[in-house]
Parts: structure tokens; C-alpha cells; sequence
């Protein structure tokens, strides 16, 4: 199977306010599923066991802040409620994709004193992935 460079990349946020295109200046998106482990262990077990429960995730993505970028604030601030939606290998037909519901937990500055300014954002799965 063929590799492919992160660089296709394509990432949107859309939330009330509309649509914010997010791969311009990205550095790093990551995301990871989860899910809950219940521990059914009892009695005279000699091992652990469990049973899965329910599914959740976290997606994270960090870029370089441009001037004058306070639209990307309003739509990523912490508490909005959207929809993220990842395109590893770009938006072409056949390709992957990952569509999260999701929360934003707000954006977190970079601010070096002699380097380029960069910003950060997690979000918290809200339901299926699809």
C-alpha cells in the first residue's frame, strides 16, 4: 500500500456561524477514538475482565496564527457545539473521511518570543462518528 504526505490534508469546522476551513497554515491534526472499559471482574476471578461501553473520542489540531484572525476565535471558542470534519488524503471522491459531532474546548496560544506564533484546539466527540 502507498503512503501519502500529511499535506493533503483537508479540515473544516462547521458550526452556527457557518463554515471555517482549517488546513491553511495546520501543523499537526490528530484524533482518537476511545471507549470505556467496565470492569465485570468478581467473585473468585483470578484475571480481570471487562466489557466495552460506550464510545467516545478527541480531535486535536494546531496551526500558524495569521494577523487579524478573530473570525477562526469566535468559531473555535470554547463551548461551541459543531461538526469536524477530517479528510486525511483530501476531499477528492474514494477518499477517507471522519465526521465528528463535537465540542470545542477553546484555543490555546503559542506565543515564543523569537518564532512564529502558533495556536492549538481540542475538541471533545459529541456522538457517533461517522
Amino acid at each position: 500500500m502507498a503512503a501519502y504526505s500529511g499535506s493533503a490534508l483537508s479540515l473544516s469546522w462547521i458550526y452556527s456561524g457557518g463554515t471555517v476551513a482549517l488546513n491553511g497554515d495546520y501543523r499537526q491534526c490528530n484524533y482518537e477514538p476511545s471507549v470505556a472499559m467496565i470492569n465485570t471482574t468478581a467473585g473468585s476471578d483470578a484475571n480481570e475482565e471487562y466489557i466495552t461501553g460506550v464510545k467516545g473520542g478527541q480531535a486535536s489540531f494546531s496551526a500558524l496564527m495569521q494577523a487579524d484572525g478573530t473570525a477562526m476565535f469566535t468559531a473555535l471558542a470554547e463551548g461551541t457545539s459543531g461538526t469536524l470534519k477530517i479528510y486525511p488524503e483530501g476531499t477528492a471522491a474514494g477518499k477517507p473521511s471522519i465526521t465528528i459531532p463535537a465540542i470545542s474546548q477553546g484555543v490555546r496560544w503559542n506565543i515564543p518570543y523569537n518564532d512564529a506564533v502558533e495556536i492549538s484546539v481540542t475538541w471533545t466527540q459529541n456522538g457517533a462518528r461517522s
